[in-house]
């Protein structure tokens, strides 16, 4: 399967993506790994497929491939590439902040993102070395890999208002004339669950990494966007705007209880 950027139309996108700006990851379970018998049934989901031209659909190999790629199997991986040692397992993020949610994001949306990582449009001194010594096809099958995954959300962390998840709720759902914000369902969809291909979902995403990327948007230090349209959004929106829509949409979607200690 190949998967070319010049092949799609350009869509909207926002936070919600690969990686993050810091240096220690945490420890994860690998045996958690889903066998790829379980994943034969998404991939005629559309978050694996990428709505977009391609030579031949995903497949048992390309999954397979994929999984290596996240265990640190690539053809020039080790420990230090394994994509489960900062994501998760299963992809669901570590809950920082540093490492984000990536089960069952659109497929094409994080194929883009590597590449941006690995051309250096999206500089992180993480991702860029680690997107940079994936292969074009090692690239393409994590990310199908991952948009195949589902994952539980991970429990929110924090005190935050009502009045702040209702501001945050607000801008989502209608957001502000007065300021020239549009909402973001206009692009993300009903409740931030995206719109595959190109636009990822924010619903169920960690709070501090949502804040993150719109605080670099605003601030210039993320402009991978297509057409710039989230860098022209994030100027427009306070410190207190950008809390509040991520901590809302951080909380909409299932969440689950944190485990006891063993």
């Amino acid at each position: 399967m190949r998967f070319r950027l010049k092949h799609l139309i350009p869509t909207l996108a926002v936070a919600g993506s690969l990686g993050g700006s810091v240096l220690v990851a945490t420890a994860q379970d690998y045996d958690d790994t889903p066998r790829v018998e379980r994943l034969q049934a998404a991939l005629n989901d559309d978050r694996v497929l990428f709505q977009a031209t391609v030579n031949q659909q995903p497949d048992d190999d390309l999954l397979e491939l994929g999984q290596l790629v996240a265990m640190g199997g690539g053809q020039q991986g080790g420990s230090g590439m394994a994509c489960i040692a900062c994501h998760g397992a299963r992809g669901q993020g570590d809950g920082s902040g540093a490492f984000p949610r990536i089960a069952g994001q659109a497929g094409w949306y994080m194929y883009k993102q590597l590449n941006d990582f690995a051309s250096g449009t999206r500089p992180n001194e993480i991702m860029t070395g680690i997107a940079q010594r994936l292969s074009d096809e090692e690239r393409e099958a994590v990310s199908a890999y991952y948009a195949a995954i589902d994952a539980p959300v991970l429990p929110t962390s924090g005190q935050v208002t009502g009045e702040t998840l209702q501001w945050g709720g607000q801008l989502g759902a209608v957001g502000s004339e007065e300021r020239g914000i549009p909402a973001c369902i206009n692009c993300h969809g009903p409740q931030g669950t995206g719109m595959a291909p190109s636009v990822p979902y924010l619903a169920g995403q960690d709070a501090a990494y949502m804040a993150k990327q719109l605080t670099d948007w605003r601030d210039g230090l993320r402009d991978n966007d297509p057409m710039n349209v989230m860098s022209a959004i994030a100027a427009k929106m306070t410190d207190e705007d950008i809390t509040a829509v991520s901590e809302y949409y951080a909380r909409v979607g299932p969440q689950v209880t944190a485990a006891a200690p063993q």
